[in-house]
């Protein structure tokens, strides 16, 4: 299965400074919070939106659909991509393709 999703860099910006930390605490486990820059300059939101596409990609791939933003957690997201899904019944093997540009980020996942 494939699932694909652009996300708009700069609304995810304006969501974040409207809601800022409960924003991420909702959508990001712990450690991918951890992963984010400390600043919050234009890599913090470019991350942020590789997260929230990556796993919106994730989500369509899935077939079950019985997933929630916390159930997809996401290691070393800007180098090679570490998935791991929560579910103790999800043993397949995801692949993550990324394109980051300033006004966007696509993500690709593909659930084999």
């Amino acid at each position: 299965m494939i699932g694909i999703d652009i996300v708009e860099v700069e609304r995810v910006k304006c969501i974040y400074q409207r809601h800022g930390l409960s924003f991420l605490e909702k959508i990001l486990d712990e450690q991918e919070i951890n992963e984010l820059p400390a600043e919050r300059d234009r890599y913090f939101f470019r991350k942020l939106s590789c997260y929230i596409a990556s796993k919106e990609a994730i989500y369509k791939a899935y077939a079950d659909g019985d997933l929630g933003w916390k159930d997809i957690i996401i290691c070393n997201i800007a180098g090679t991509p570490f998935i791991y899904i929560k579910k103790s019944d999800v043993t397949k093997k995801i692949k993550l393709a990324l394109a980051i540009s300033r006004e966007i980020v696509i993500s690709q996942a593909l659930i084999i």
